[in-house]
């Protein structure tokens, strides 16, 4: 039996919600209600306090019994977890011919249920940047009778700013509350990002109730050697014998633990919705060498960078030591502490205090391959896969991952990993790891967005079937063009991933496999996309425009690698050509960044700095 909401009965439902509901929960309401008129035509007023008695279906919208504030609500109770406790911001509803009881564990949580029901009737959230979510128009809602529990696989489901925060940032934070993720960090390097987050986000982040995190490459942020290294260069690393400001700080100087703490307990004292620091390294290496930073960990090289000494002991203490300030200061934050590059290292004499969480950036990880401890693979995925394994065993607090898995900083070039990304998923919720945070460029959504749908996917069902969600949400982004599409990006991974080199971050050796020859499977399938996108609507031919985009960039950057290796490797005589070929190759390549600055799909600045500095660099010389 189902609930079958009429748009002709007046009202057709109403959605009710308990006296004094967080703001996220009335919300949650709101947009239940909004949503299911758009759908039907119907009215289905949000009323606040006892149903009315006028015979209408009823639509609870509320907390799970006994959750924050107390506040009643009933609806159905997740399972417990292997340890006795709730998978944090688990949701679900309970339908009968009456009406529905639509909740969460907590605010946030219960617009999740909102939304993950309206996808269940049939919308889809796509991105503003893929041409905005779909809402079909029907003549009745029907919602099965039954009861539904959903919890997720990763607590942790958080994205942040690398680039400035603008206006369409208030577009991604909708999305994300649509497709379930909770968190969103704040870049805190970035000039001004903090104010932008303030003016633009947080009341959006607030509203959805989800959670906030200032950090990145922080202790610049929270002691600026602008503003003290002058007076106090002895809080800055000693570096070759003098003391500097452009590495680390000095984290054994007791003066830094101070200022640091105080600067911290600070910011959270003036942002109550910002719930977690990540106290994180400047981005680098330049630790202190005095004798007292020395002194604090063993003289050994980093398992990941063995060319610098490991420093994840001396890292810790000082977290650890900023951590106590705030546990006694602000008893309901926490930090965050970076297991990168030197620092990935699992501790040797240290562990993360209670109030620590760990987020661990596997750097050097392989695109191609999952990181998991038994993958085949030239990179260190396997290596890395078994140090967080040896985080979880230390970290008592959050355990999550900084996700390369956005592919910055690949020049905005189609290097598919959806091929790994299940298996990659279902090893990473097994080994106890919390979650991610995933560093993202607007500008190459159109390339890397389909990556963000299926690691939100993914967050919640580990074990879903990939290959069935990927043709679903081609469905929805290319329309006609769906299968043409699916068989381009499944030779593409074929014939330039899986057969191609290990590869990761920064790395374009393998794009010199980018020729018309190995790729013509690719191509052909493309073409044919491209005629059946123009038979569909709109938003599907600019979906397969953005896709052709990094196609083209692709194999200009293939010819221009090539021309860059040939000219190294050939005989002499043969160089002058080949170094006008390249500078031709890179000039071509460069302009048509620049002409698809707004396509959605390219990160022009990247290429203006990459191609465009090689091209001020060596054409004088070349064209000589």
């Amino acid at each position: 039996m189902s609930l079958i909401l009429r748009p002709d009965n007046q009202p057709a439902a109403s959605v009710v919600t308990e006296p004094d509901s967080p703001p996220a929960v009335s919300f949650a309401a709101r947009e239940l209600s909004r949503y299911l008129a758009i759908m039907t035509g119907g009215r289905f007023p949000v009323r606040e306090g006892p149903a009315p008695d006028d015979g209408a279906p009823v639509l609870r919208v509320g907390l799970r019994n006994g959750d924050d504030n107390g506040r009643r609500s009933t609806g159905p109770r997740p399972a417990d977890d292997n340890g006795g406790q709730r998978r944090r911001g688990a949701y679900g509803w309970r339908v009968d011919e009456r009406g529905a009881e639509i909740v969460g564990d907590r605010p946030g949580a219960v617009v999740h249920a909102v939304y993950a029901l309206l996808e269940e009737l049939g919308c889809v959230w796509l991105h503003a940047w893929e041409g905005g979510e779909i809402v079909p128009r029907v003549p009745q809602v029907a919602l099965p009778a039954g009861e539904r529990v959903v919890e997720p696989a990763m607590v942790h489901r958080e994205f942040t700013n690398l680039m400035p925060i603008d206006a369409g940032y208030v577009h991604h934070i909708e999305w994300m509350a649509k497709n379930r993720f909770n968190r969103f960090m704040v870049f805190a390097n970035i000039e001004g990002s903090i104010e932008r987050y303030l003016e633009l986000l947080e009341p959006e982040v607030v509203l959805r109730g989800m959670q906030a995190t200032m950090g990145h490459h922080s202790f610049r942020y929270f002691l600026p050697p602008g503003e003290h290294f002058a007076a106090h260069p002895e809080w800055y690393a000693l570096l070759d014998g003098q003391r500097s400001p452009d590495g680390q700080l000095c984290t054994s100087n007791p003066e830094v633990v101070e200022r640091v703490a105080e600067a911290v307990c600070d910011f959270f004292a003036a942002h109550e919705h910002i719930e977690m620091i990540g106290l994180w390294p400047n981005d680098g290496f330049g630790w202190c060498e005095c004798a007292e930073c020395m002194a604090l960990e063993p003289q050994a090289p980093s398992r990941f960078r063995p060319e610098h000494l490991r420093r994840t002991d001396t890292c810790l203490r000082f977290v650890n030591a900023v951590a106590g300030h705030v546990a006694r200061e602000h008893p309901d934050r926490r930090l965050s502490a970076l297991a990168y590059v030197n620092c990935a290292d699992a501790p040797i004499a240290v562990r993360p205090a209670d109030n620590v969480a760990v987020c661990f950036a596997p750097f050097l990880r392989c695109l191609k391959h999952p990181v998991a401890p038994d993958v085949d693979c030239e990179r260190m995925n396997a290596a890395y896969a078994r140090e967080l394994e040896r985080w979880r065993e230390v970290t008592s607090n959050d355990l999550y991952l900084f996700c390369y898995l956005m592919q910055i900083h690949t020049m905005s070039l189609p290097y598919p990993v959806a091929h790994m990304l299940g298996e990659q998923w279902r090893w990473l919720v097994e080994a106890g790891c919390d979650g991610y945070v995933c560093e993202f460029v607007p500008e190459e959504w159109g390339t890397f967005g389909e990556n963000a749908h299926l690691i939100g996917q993914l967050s919640w069902q580990p074990l879903m079937d990939v290959a069935a969600w990927l043709a679903r949400h081609r469905d929805h982004l290319f329309g006609p063009a769906a299968d043409e599409m699916g068989a381009y990006f499944a030779a593409l991974t074929a014939d330039l991933a899986l057969a191609g080199p290990c590869t990761g971050h920064y790395d374009l050796e393998y794009t010199q496999r980018a020729t018309d020859r190995v790729l013509r499977p690719a191509l052909t399938a493309f073409g044919r996309a491209r005629a059946r996108a123009a038979t569909g609507e709109k938003r599907h031919w600019q979906a397969v425009q953005r896709a052709w985009v990094g196609l083209e960039l692709l194999l200009r950057m293939g010819t221009w690698r090539r021309l860059l290796r040939d000219a190294q490797e050939e005989p002499a005589v043969r160089r002058p050509w080949l170094r006008r070929r390249a500078l031709d190759a890179a000039r071509d390549l460069l302009e048509f960044a620049r002409a698809h600055r707004d396509s959605g799909a390219v990160e022009v600045e990247r290429y203006e700095r990459v191609v465009g500095g090689w091209l001020n660099t060596v054409a004088k010389e070349w064209s000589e």
